[in-house]
């Protein structure tokens, strides 16, 4: 007789059940515990697609962030191939955010993207907000995952995915890379000039700007110098040390000298390349 595993008969009765929404449930969302739950679905739902691309930012943008982010992705997207790429985000889409930028680069087609958030997320969740080129039907029609937690999202994130892309964003986006390093995924940092704002912000002791936060921590750590900013989300130089290989292999950081169509082109050819 063979023992059933509990979580993999829930995991399978997320995979198979395809509920619509409804006035209970308007959003279509899918509570599920953990980050390997969220694995074993994203497997199912987009586990076709070669290159499936988690993406960490703004949920608010800043100037200069919105546009040059959303045609990096889209360049990127053609050249991986539009039939090759998925993309992992949260569903809270507000306009400009990363989330609704993933949304529209991905055309809400299903199969093309793949949405997981958590518990405390899901009130931000507001159809008014999101931009028009959003069709809030088909976006409704998408399950979307739920996790208890911010942390065991994060790590959801990853189990999804196996590329991570950041293109700024706060503390959210570190604790993304980490996950997405443990995990072994290949990452880029993308770091946008056009984007006024620091790494580390002293006023509300936070990260302000996740991309050129994660380059000046690297940086320093392959110079074998002291990390100029704080530890958060677990990136220290423990945890730079014991995943020294996996940085060195996995991790490749674009600045752009600006965000002239052509040079964000360019930036995502040198992407693609080196996530093939």
């Amino acid at each position: 007789m063979t023992d059933i595993n509990p979580v993999f008969l829930h995991q399978q009765s997320a995979i198979q059940s395809t509920p619509k929404p409804d006035s209970n449930n308007p959003f279509n969302l899918v509570r599920v515990n953990t980050a390997e739950e969220v694995g074993a679905i994203a497997k199912k739902e987009i586990g076709s697609m070669p290159y499936r691309i988690a993406t960490a930012g703004y949920s608010a943008p800043p100037g200069g962030y919105e546009e040059p982010t959303k045609q990096f992705l889209k360049n990127l997207d053609l050249e991986l191939g539009t039939r090759s790429t998925a993309f992992v985000t949260s569903p809270t889409a507000d306009k400009g955010s990363i989330d609704a930028i993933t949304s529209e680069v991905s055309g809400l087609n299903k199969g093309k993207i793949f949405y997981t958030t958590a518990e405390d997320y899901v009130g931000y969740i507001d159809p008014k907000n999101f931009p028009d080129t959003i069709d809030t039907v088909a976006y409704s029609n998408l399950q979307k995952y739920v996790l208890p937690t911010k942390e065991e999202y994060s790590k959801a994130t990853a189990e999804a995915s196996n590329v991570f892309v950041a293109t700024g964003g706060r503390n959210a986006t570190v604790s993304d890379f980490v996950n997405a390093i443990k995990k072994g995924n290949k990452a880029i940092v993308l770091v946008n000039p056009a984007i006024d704002k620091p790494s580390w912000g002293t006023e509300r002791n936070r990260v302000e700007n996740a991309s050129k936060y994660l380059y000046d921590q690297l940086q320093a750590f392959a110079k074998g110098e002291k990390l100029p900013h704080p530890e958060v989300e677990g990136l220290n130089a423990e945890f730079m040390k014991n995943n020294k290989n996996k940085l060195n292999n996995l991790v490749k950081v674009i600045t752009l000298p600006d965000s002239e169509a052509s040079t964000l082109r360019n930036a995502a050819k040198e992407a693609a390349s080196f996530i093939r």
